[in-house]
């Protein structure tokens, strides 16, 4: 049986200089561990990508922290979806707040 199984990988600030990461993994009701899964697979990749994610998250952050530290533009090319976000969250506060 060929089992779908998908990820969920989230991180939630609980501050300026910290945050939460969680991984769940959820595989079809029907699935059976070791034969649709295996879950030692799944954990050594997740484990290991999740390290990558905090030493990248970690470093990252001694930058910010530093006295040498400037804030700059996002990158069009690289941070595009945060740049849409931001867009269209400014956009729909402006467009209730001048329909109040």
């Amino acid at each position: 049986m060929q089992s779908d199984h998908f990820i969920v990988f989230r991180v939630l600030p609980i501050s300026a200089q910290e945050s939460i990461v969680t991984t769940k993994w959820f595989v079809h009701k029907d699935a059976v561990e070791g034969v649709d899964y295996n879950t030692d697979t799944l954990r050594k990749v997740w484990d290991a990508t999740n390290e990558q994610d905090k030493v990248l998250g970690e470093r990252n952050q001694l930058g910010i922290n530093s006295i040498g530290y400037q804030p700059g533009p996002y990158s069009e090319t690289y941070e595009f979806g945060v740049i849409n976000f931001l867009n269209w969250y400014s956009n729909t506060v402006q467009k209730n707040l001048n329909d109040k």
